[in-house]
């Protein structure tokens, strides 16, 4: 066994900081700085600091990130119940044939707001806290899906 291999099959506690499980999952996925950025449209120096614990991601890179590594605002930040997520490559090399999604941004608000997605193609609606909502947009995004956003 390599010893890159054995650090993904290391339990979430020893990836003590934000900065180690955002590094840990772009190791985990082959990817390079550079290809986090683009993704993230964010700058390489960004990706960087992050990884070092210098800076922490703004609150709408935050919530890009939680959706990218399909996790929790929380789990991201204080690491519960964080799991290295499976790569959405599909096995190409992904400088090659990346498809750099949608952006998008939702309004932070003060109280624990709400947000509604309608779905257009079979009417179904579902309500979620932001961080839920995050995650299912980007679904939705990558299933080119159109859908109504209701920020309550």
């Amino acid at each position: 066994m390599k010893p890159a291999d054995n650090m993904l099959e290391q339990k979430p506690a020893v990836l003590s900081t934000m900065g180690e499980r955002i590094k840990a999952v772009r190791l985990a996925w082959k990817w390079a700085q550079e290809d986090m950025a683009d993704i993230l449209r964010v700058d390489q120096a960004s990706i960087s600091f992050w990884e070092r614990d210098k800076i922490k991601p703004s609150g709408s890179a935050l919530l890009s990130l939680a959706a990218l590594f399909r996790t929790t605002v929380s789990a991201l930040e204080n690491g519960e119940n964080f799991a290295i997520p499976t790569s959405p490559n599909r096995g190409e090399d992904s400088r090659k044939s990346k498809i750099i999604p949608r952006g998008v941004c939702l309004p932070i608000c003060e109280q624990a707001g709400k947000i509604t997605i309608v779905d257009f193609a079979d009417g179904g609606v579902i309500t979620q806290p932001l961080s839920e909502a995050m995650i299912n947009l980007g679904q939705y995004s990558k299933d080119n899906r159109k859908i109504w956003i209701v920020v309550e």
